[in-house]
């Protein structure tokens, strides 16, 4: 399932919902090649992954609230594997895709 990140609020439950099994924080923009190329790949995973999306432009306090409360730098087009709080797994630009992401999810609860 994809959930929009709105506020920081959406962030900290996001954070919680990982304690659970890992979610993927999804980090875009709107105007990058890049950025449709991952979603595409995103799109595909959400199928079997919670994902939670945010467009960079548009939330950029929610963009350094990531980075800051996972500990990973930011960057865009960004996937990283959160479980239990944790930042388990990231991906930058062509290295998103939809069988990396399921992957490292798997791997974490196997």
């Amino acid at each position: 399932m994809f959930h929009i990140l709105h506020t920081t609020e959406d962030l900290d439950a996001a954070i919680k919902a990982s304690h659970e099994k890992p979610v993927v924080f999804f980090k875009h923009s709107a105007s990058c090649p890049f950025s449709g190329a991952a979603q595409i790949e995103v799109a595909h995973a959400k199928h079997d992954l919670d994902i939670y999306g945010t467009v960079v432009q548009y939330t950029p306090e929610i963009k350094a609230a990531i980075a800051e409360r996972l500990g990973v730098e930011h960057a865009s087009p960004q996937a990283i594997v959160v479980y239990k709080g944790k930042a388990e797994g990231h991906y930058y630009r062509s290295e998103i895709k939809e069988v990396t992401l399921k992957k490292r999810a798997a791997e974490l609860v196997s």
